[in-house]
């Protein structure tokens, strides 16, 4: 969705890009990756949510149903969580 953020984030290692957004501009593009998401995810059913997640081969998910769409966003939210976590301190610290 925005790849100039690959370019500041991603693909480049902290402090050699020479400018990067301001807070102001990445809490917009955060809010509205948001709404895009929220509007997404209400258009899925529980039925939905329930299948087989895109990266999850048919033969896993036989062997483990629970490798479903929701599960794995649950997975992936709270490792964000736990990163957020320890970030947290530091900002602490830093203040």
């Amino acid at each position: 969705m925005c790849p100039e953020l690959d370019l500041m984030f991603v693909l480049n290692p902290d402090r050699t890009v020479p400018a990067i957004l301001r807070g102001e501009d990445l809490k917009f593009i955060w809010q509205e990756t948001s709404q895009i998401l929220w509007t997404g995810f209400s258009r899925l059913s529980v039925a939905d949510w329930l299948h087989k997640h895109g990266a999850v081969s048919e033969e896993d998910f036989w062997r483990e149903p629970h490798r479903n769409r929701f599960t794995l966003l649950l997975g992936r939210t709270a490792h964000i969580a736990y990163h957020l976590g320890q970030a947290k301190p530091w900002e602490r610290v830093r203040t």
